[in-house]
């Protein structure tokens, strides 16, 4: 198959919402700057999306044909999407609060509901209502990493309100809170499994200063490290099925993706090259 045909069969695929979980989203700096790709999870087939002299990152689903991400020229960030199949880019407005400048807002499954960081809280802005609600301004300390849970019921984050980083829960509909660690160890970045009863997440909690990724199990408390390497590993996600875990991490020395798949507890490399691959997204909505 020649490389035209391949990346044909790619984005048609990629419009396919069943084969859309097939597909990781990343930045790599592999063309001499930060852009955002798409790849093929199973044969590692790339698909550059954004391809510029500036650069960019953070880039996120919001459908399965739209990517948002950031772009930086000087000092400016400004927000941008991108259609997959056409490649056409359209300007976005930031946040009213906010310019964001390192995580992109994250879309929900009903097109409406944004989720993103700003300072130290975490907001959703509702298109429709055009309202926007802080969902932290109870909690107390710096909240962090926001992520949407499968559903779209349930927000997880970090807070330091204990003094050293923690993951937390919020249910939307009571705006109810719920501890997620207990530890003394720098927990971080978490992501709830669609089945909500496991949760990954980065923690140094078995090399002090070193982030590892770990499975929490919810239900039981049993902790498993699934890394445990001398290197730094962040930014873990569940995979649609809840079988697979991607993450970023830098032990093969410098920072690469892999795949970690639960049944049979083996790792495998994604992305080998000498340049930053990271920040893995897949495409997360049960709705379509």
């Amino acid at each position: 198959m020649n490389k035209q045909l391949l990346v044909m069969v790619m984005v048609l695929s990629l419009l396919n919402c069943k084969a859309q979980e097939k597909y990781l989203l990343f930045s790599s700096s592999r063309s001499g700057n930060s852009d955002i790709y798409v790849m093929h999870v199973e044969n590692q087939t790339l698909k550059q999306i954004t391809n510029s002299s500036s650069e960019e990152w953070a880039g996120t689903w919001i459908n399965n044909n739209e990517v948002s991400f950031l772009r930086q020229v000087g000092d400016n960030i400004t927000r941008h999407k991108i259609k997959i199949s056409t490649q056409k880019e359209t300007p976005l407005e930031q946040p009213e609060n906010c310019t964001l400048d390192d995580k992109n807002i994250l879309y929900a499954s009903n097109g409406r509901q944004q989720l993103y960081q700003c300072r130290s809280d975490i907001f959703i802005f509702d298109s429709e209502t055009q309202t926007t609600v802080n969902l932290t301004k109870d909690v107390p300390g710096n909240s962090r990493y926001p992520s949407w849970n499968f559903n779209g019921e349930q927000i997880i984050f970090t807070n330091d309100q204990s003094g050293n980083n923690d993951i937390y829960s919020i249910q939307l509909k009571t705006n109810s809170l719920t501890r997620l660690t207990n530890y003394e160890s720098n927990d971080e970045r978490g992501d709830l499994s669609p089945d909500q009863q496991f949760l990954v997440f980065s923690s140094d909690k078995d090399h002090p200063g070193n982030q590892d990724i770990f499975i929490k199990n919810l239900k039981t408390g049993v902790l498993t490290n699934i890394t445990n390497s001398e290197g730094t590993e962040l930014i873990a996600r569940w995979s649609s099925d809840g079988e697979r875990i991607y993450y970023g991490g830098n032990k093969d020395g410098n920072w690469e993706l892999y795949l970690y798949h639960l049944k049979n507890k083996n790792t495998k490399r994604l992305t080998n090259n000498d340049a930053f691959d990271g920040d893995p997204r897949i495409y997360k909505f049960e709705k379509h």
